[in-house]
């Protein structure tokens, strides 16, 4: 089963923050094109989750995040 994480953090460009915004686990067929319009990003599971806010600047992405907690979807 997909988890889902809603999360908090900062873009890295220009600092702007933002909250409680869902990731998914990954991309498949389930979303209905409402509810997929709702994801955030696609690919984190929640032990890259853990590694990105534990290394912010060597994880890739455009964004920090600085929370996480996993939701039901």
């Amino acid at each position: 089963m997909c988890k889902y994480f809603s999360i908090d953090g900062y873009w890295k460009d220009d600092q702007t923050e933002f909250s409680e915004c869902i990731v998914k686990e990954y991309d498949d067929s389930e979303e209905t094109e409402e509810r997929d319009n709702l994801i955030f990003y696609y690919g984190l599971s929640e032990n890259e989750i853990k590694d990105a806010i534990a290394s912010p600047d060597e994880n890739g992405l455009e964004f920090v995040i600085t929370s996480y907690k996993e939701i039901n979807f």
